[in-house]
């Protein structure tokens, strides 16, 4: 069974596991790639497309994190507003972002057709408006934006789906599919046209020395290569990343319509955060898809009340036949809202792909129109546009000081108060704590069976305290996104090690 990075199974989770690992003996490649979801799956394959000799490795299944997790919009808009990137970036960066977008979404569907994959694919539009007074300017800015930038966009006066607004935009050229069908149908070419694929492997040993990449695996098998990618939405490791990022969780429902929809479509309010939903047309019928009440990392302690919010407003404004799934997934935010994408800083041949927000397909696949040129030594207007060596102070020093300082509260203050209990006996079932226990600071869960696992509470990446999340039964990080299941085992950097176990007798 695929599997993913969170207890709640998403609506694309297959009954089957992805099985494509190649297992092969060569260790020598050009470019590896660590991370096969979308981005790394789908930069593999344009790799190899243009003859470079790739390995695809990831630590458990592919799509096993956001993209096994996403809502599937693939948009020719972004979360940072067309009106936000000009006043940061000028007209013609966004002109660029968005020429170069309507590139990406071509180039899914040329995949698509090419490799006649089956993955629910459509186009429609998305309707954006505003609830409530406050928000009518932003959304008149959004809209001047779009006329100067030529996206289609238009007011309108209805919207197909049965909910209140006030003012309402329709903006062409969305698309939406099925995501880890369609990462599955590009494996299955990648690995047709012998492609290498390893995974279930964790990364032990990692250098970059005179520009040879070296690569051990738990396996005690060591790769070689010229380039790297990170995948892996935040680097693994202690970076400037750590304080230009900040992770987030969102959370979604699907559900079976009772009636077929006229017509596919997607739409969000403008509330921070926002609502977001689509439609979405499989061989089963006709499914609503609905997210939203996002939060960062390790910032709440009651996980479940986002489901049971997310729920009350999904029974308030919509009909549906029944409750087919419901998921959170993370991501990560961008200091200056656009992602970083192309060469590391002062790393040559290493290359990161990062900071999508709420976007992870459209950019995820936006990074194969990147990086293979940086390989291929040429730069372009596009590369340069994010780039992640780029400073951009006016529009990213408020977001690094909010970060930085969120991250310095958590170190500072979780280890100050700690939940104190005498007994363990007094917990319940299939719940964790942070508790002090005899001197020691510990991640505690109970399982079914009245059991305990006792885990060191200090996150390894940059010593926080990790914090439960009791929806998706994991201990999660509020500094910077790594998580890590009840076992202690690592589910997302940008630790590299996992919880370690501690003896409470």
């Amino acid at each position: 069974m695929m599997t993913r990075d969170g207890f709640n199974r998403s609506f694309w989770q297959s009954k089957e596991d992805i099985k494509f690992s190649t297992d092969s003996d060569d260790l020598a490649f050009d470019t590896i790639i660590v991370g096969a979801g979308i981005t790394g799956i789908t930069l593999a394959k344009e790799l190899q497309n243009r003859g470079v000799k790739c390995l695809l490795l990831d630590k458990k299944n592919p799509g096993f994190g956001t993209t096994g997790g996403t809502t599937a919009h693939i948009n020719n808009f972004y979360d940072a507003a067309y009106f936000e990137i000009i006043n940061n970036f000028g007209k013609e960066a966004a002109k660029e972002l968005l020429a170069s977008t309507r590139e990406t979404i071509d180039y899914i569907k040329r995949n698509i057709l090419r490799y006649g994959i089956n993955c629910d694919f459509s186009s429609c539009d998305f309707f954006l408006y505003s609830a409530e007074e406050g928000q009518d300017d932003q959304l008149e800015q959004i809209y001047a934006a779009h006329q100067e930038l030529g996206l289609a966009t238009y007011e309108v006066d209805e919207i197909p789906f049965n909910i209140p607004f006030r003012k309402a935009i329709q903006i062409e050229g969305q698309s939406q599919f099925h995501p880890t069908n369609y990462i599955k149908g590009l494996l299955e070419a990648y690995i047709m046209e012998g492609g290498a694929l390893v995974t279930h492997k964790v990364i032990s040993d990692y250098s970059n020395e005179n520009g040879k990449i070296m690569l051990q695996t738990s396996d005690q098998r060591i790769y070689t290569a010229n380039n790297l990618v990170w995948a892996t939405h935040i680097p693994p490791g202690k970076n400037r990343f750590d304080f230009l990022l900040a992770p987030y969780r969102s959370y979604v429902f699907t559900l079976k319509l009772r009636d077929d929809s006229d017509i596919l479509a997607q739409a969000a309010d403008l509330y921070d955060p926002y609502h977001y939903f689509r439609y979405h047309r499989s061989e089963s019928g006709y499914f609503l898809i609905v997210g939203g009440f996002d939060h960062k990392t390790g910032n709440e302690q009651d996980t479940q009340k986002h489901f049971d919010d997310l729920k009350k407003w999904i029974d308030e404004h919509f009909e549906y036949d029944e409750l087919v799934a419901n998921w959170s997934s993370q991501y990560y935010v961008s200091a200056d809202g656009l992602p970083y994408i192309g060469q590391m800083p002062n790393e040559g041949n290493v290359y990161m792909a990062t900071g999508y927000g709420g976007n992870g397909m459209t950019f995820g696949s936006m990074a194969s129109l990147i990086i293979p040129n940086l390989i291929a030594g040429n730069e372009t207007t596009l590369s340069n546009l994010l780039s992640p060596s780029r400073i951009k102070p006016l529009a990213s020093v408020k977001s690094v000081f909010s970060e930085g300082t969120n991250a310095i509260k958590h170190f500072v203050t979780d280890k100050l108060s700690l939940e104190k209990i005498n007994e363990l006996e007094n917990m319940p079932l299939e719940e964790g704590r942070i508790v002090k226990y005899k001197g020691q600071a510990l991640a505690i869960y109970r399982n079914n069976d009245g059991s305990f696992n006792c885990l060191n509470s200090v996150c390894p990446h940059m010593g926080c305290t990790v914090a439960w999340n009791p929806s998706e039964r994991s201990w999660d990080c509020p500094c910077h996104g790594s998580r890590f299941d009840v076992d202690g085992n690592m589910l997302n950097g940008p630790a590299t090690t996992g919880l370690s176990k501690l003896d409470i007798d």
